[in-house]
């Protein structure tokens, strides 16, 4: 059933991303604010939600290097761009701290670079 699911998303989204698309683009500017701003938190949230499971573990698991690197280059880019062409100072906060979050990620992968996770007991004996 997940499956059908899957298929009934992929046929919508070509309609449907669109469509929000041209509905966020009609709405008022204090409420897109209010919606950036709102994002802050999240985007927060789940990076430092990361940051935290690495630091408790020792090691940065099962994430990849080259896609964390190409999340830090994106960022600071996108924070370059902001910084020259937007005076909203919620977009470069957003962008800031968004770029802050992915660069400790990378500062994480070099300072357990060479830490490899502890294998669980019951994996040991089988």
């Amino acid at each position: 059933s997940s499956g059908i699911n899957a298929e009934y998303g992929a046929l919508l989204a070509p309609v449907v991303i669109p469509a929000l698309s041209l509905g966020l683009a009609k709405l008022p500017t204090e409420q897109l604010a209010v919606g950036l701003t709102a994002a802050i938190p999240l985007l927060a949230l789940s990076k430092l939600m990361q940051i935290k499971a690495n630091f408790q573990n020792g090691h940065t698991g099962q994430l990849s290097f080259i896609t964390s690197l190409m999340n830090v280059l994106g960022t600071m880019a996108r924070l370059f761009t902001v910084v020259q062409e937007v005076e909203d100072q919620i977009i470069l906060v957003n962008a800031a701290t968004v770029f802050l979050l992915n660069f400790i990620i990378i500062v994480q992968f070099l300072v357990y670079w060479n830490v490899t996770p502890a294998v669980p007991a019951e994996k040991k004996s089988q």
